[in-house]
């Protein structure tokens, strides 16, 4: 399996979130992954060894090198380990297999039962940083400004037609238009279900469609007037697309990411916190889209794009 179709099945994770919670307090009252199959050996160095996480999709691949590359710069000796998905991380940690991994703010509201959307930023990480705090022993670092959420992408040449630039300019022609998305999309407060709740949108006709790169290239050739996208997808920059604003927030979820790391770990490193913290303001929205270009769509190795990334803003 390449990084784009590894990427293309994980960006899957929002129609799972609930389905994601649910296997990781299962997995939480279970007995512990056999450490056997993972290989976390302990290596000298002159500050100490981390061991990182990472899910299996690109994004995630190109900002867990960059925390990788960061602590290596500061002297610490680093384990990367591709782990799959939250549960697996979770337990990782729980384990102390891993040290730290990335994780995004709406996913870990899910694990820490909050099933309702929280679309305020601040509000999010506030939340989930306290409950992991509490539940887990777990201390998030500081989130970045991107936000990975859900959002509606349109041609440049719809967004002209129609005056598109918000929910509410799309509320005003929906009935016009076609729109892709996810098939479980409808139902949901985050998606369809939430856009004609909130802004009175009601499309000509819906397309339930898994596949990322299909409902990018049906926008492209016409087939569909609207797509859902998840905003920091590469195709949205590839394809110079316009994602609509929320402009009520009233429908997206806070999606931000952010080091989530063992607090026994951060007590024994405390260096780590402004070490990590010193990138986050860079990982804008933007900035991660073009990450995601490199590493999605162009197939840079992840390692290659974080150096790139960290150089450029002379943190290595």
């Amino acid at each position: 399996m390449t990084i784009r179709d590894i990427h293309t099945h994980m960006r899957t994770r929002r129609l799972r979130r609930a389905a994601v919670a649910a296997l990781v307090l299962g997995a939480l009252s279970v007995a512990a992954m056999p450490s056997a199959r993972l290989t976390f050996a302990a290596h000298p160095a002159k500050t100490g060894h981390i061991n990182i996480g990472s899910k299996s999709f690109g994004e995630e691949y190109v900002i867990s090198h960059i925390y990788q590359l960061l602590l290596e710069k500061h002297g610490f000796s680093v384990g990367w380990h591709d782990l799959g998905e939250t549960p697996q991380l979770q337990q990782a940690m729980l384990n102390k297999n891993i040290d730290l991994y990335p994780e995004y703010t709406g996913t870990g509201l899910q694990v820490v039962g909050i099933q309702s959307i929280v679309i305020n930023q601040t509000v999010a990480y506030n939340t989930v940083k306290n409950k992991y705090e509490k539940k887990y022993h777990f201390t998030w670092l500081a989130k970045a400004p991107m936000n990975d959420t859900n959002g509606v992408g349109v041609t440049q040449a719809t967004s002209a037609k129609y005056s598109l630039h918000t929910l509410s300019d799309l509320a005003k022609v929906s009935n016009k238009l076609s729109f892709a998305g996810l098939a479980g999309c409808p139902p949901r407060p985050d998606c369809l279900a939430g856009m004609t709740a909130k802004y009175g949108i009601h499309f000509a006709k819906f397309v339930g469609l898994d596949s990322t790169p299909l409902r990018y290239k049906g926008l492209a050739s016409g087939q569909f007037d609207s797509v859902e996208v998840f905003t920091t997808d590469g195709p949205i920059q590839a394809n110079h697309l316009v994602v609509l604003a929320d402009n009520k927030h009233a429908v997206f979820p806070a999606d931000n990411i952010a080091p989530v790391i063992r607090d026994p770990v951060l007590k024994q490193y405390p260096q780590i916190a402004s070490i990590l913290n010193s990138v986050e303001p860079y990982l804008t929205t933007q900035a991660v889209i073009k990450l995601n270009v490199d590493v999605v769509l162009n197939s840079v190795d992840p390692v290659t794009a974080a150096r790139k990334f960290l150089k450029s803003k002379h943190l290595i």
